[in-house]
């Protein structure tokens, strides 16, 4: 050991320890430091003058971090306005044409906004490039749920099935739309459109129809359809019947099949025999022939209606003249005479209202040497025979108002 460490051993400031030293301090009272002073269990009151801040040991920075509390509800506010902006930009570049992308929206509840926000643009492109996008991108029973409870993109989409001829997908929308009517009219109408399958359509439609009406009539046509697949319709059914055998009973059985109506029947009839030229059936069917001899009318349509369907479909004046005279109304018989070119009864009404005066000057409107050219010359040079001719019309009447009354 040097002289270096027998100093440091041999120093007043450090003594050896003894036991007795310790007991003397365990007996004496202890002496609390002053910077200690006041920092006792239950106290109410600290006392920490000496202890340094915290802003003192740290930066700011670091204490914002550490203090800054983390709001989640606002960050929640941030993000959703973030993805409506979003979202806004992307239809307003679809309203605009311009360019744009719908592959980043992915979850349903994205989609949904997405449809929310073109309904509010009110742009039918905008509504329906969503909802085109919605039905290739989620599943059928989700699509069909937006669909219910957006009944504008809705009616959008139906448009475009329409639009496209998606039959199968249109008619199953309307159904799921609750527009039952709707799905059967569709169905029918490209049935009617399309006669290679429309027997299939017709028994969709026939399963559709709730109204016992709308079942008879598809049931029928679907007869019809079984009966001739060249025909269309009923009334086309029996005016090729009417052509092949020129028969008019087989044609009203054949009405009756389908539950025709006489007029329908009757105008259905004359058009056929108008075609064929067949005038003498056109009087058969028209005429009959009463108690004294006389044709009577034996018609269910209206005669001004029927001399006008005659005239449309090629009768000859002879035709036209013969029922036209069976008009009771002066008025309306003049008029159509006028406006078919039936000269006799034009000449008729002149020589009942003795207006010679006209008559010369109608006469001078027709074609020389023509049956009405004649026609108008013997009136005026015998206007006692035309008398007696009326007389005897007038005779005529009386006798069958009188058997009308006798019997």
């Amino acid at each position: 050991m040097n002289s270096t460490d027998d100093e440091y051993w041999n120093e007043k400031s450090f003594e050896g320890f003894s036991f007795a030293d310790e007991e003397k301090e365990l007996n004496l009272p202890k002496k609390i430091p002053p910077e200690c002073e006041g920092l006792q269990i239950g106290s109410t009151k600290t006392k920490l003058e000496n202890v340094e801040s915290l802003d003192k040991l740290l930066s700011k920075e670091i204490l914002d971090k550490i203090f800054k509390k983390h709001d989640s509800k606002s960050h929640k506010i941030n993000s959703t306005q973030k993805k409506l902006n979003f979202v806004k930009s992307t239809i307003e570049n679809i309203v605009m044409s311009f360019t744009y992308t719908l592959e980043p929206y992915r979850s349903l509840e994205e989609k949904t906004i997405l449809l929310k926000e073109a309904l509010d643009t009110e742009d039918g492109n905008a509504i329906l490039t969503v909802v085109i996008f919605l039905t290739n991108t989620l599943k059928k029973s989700i699509f069909q749920r937006i669909l219910r409870d957006n009944p504008i993109a809705a009616s959008h989409y139906v448009q475009y099935l329409y639009s496209k001829q998606y039959i199968n997908e249109l008619v199953d929308t309307l159904e799921m739309l609750g527009r039952i009517k709707d799905a059967m009219m569709m169905l029918f109408k490209f049935g009617c459109r399309n006669p290679q399958n429309c027997l299939q359509r017709f028994n969709v439609c026939v399963n559709l129809a709730d109204e016992q009406y709308d079942k008879q009539i598809i049931s029928q046509l679907i007869h019809l359809v079984g009966k001739s697949a060249e025909s269309t319709s009923v009334v086309s059914l029996i005016s090729d019947n009417c052509k092949e055998q020129q028969n008019i009973q087989s044609c009203r059985v054949l009405a009756n099949e389908f539950n025709l109506s006489t007029k329908q029947l009757e105008a259905t009839l004359l058009i056929t025999f108008c075609q064929l030229q067949n005038w003498i059936l056109v009087d058969d069917m028209l005429l009959n022939k009463n108690w004294l001899g006389k044709d009577k009318l034996a018609l269910s349509l209206p005669i001004g209606e029927t001399v006008k369907l005659l005239h449309n479909n090629g009768a000859p004046s002879s035709s036209l003249t013969r029922y036209l005279k069976m008009i009771k109304d002066s008025d309306e018989r003049l008029e159509l005479a006028k406006k078919f070119n039936c000269h006799h009864i034009i000449i008729d009404d002149f020589a009942l209202k003795k207006d010679r005066r006209g008559l010369l000057v109608y006469k001078t409107t027709l074609q020389k040497q023509s049956e009405s050219y004649y026609y108008a010359d013997v009136i005026l040079k015998n206007p006692v025979k035309y008398e007696v001719e009326k007389l005897t019309t007038l005779v005529y009447n009386s006798l069958v108002i009188t058997k009308l009354i006798t019997r």
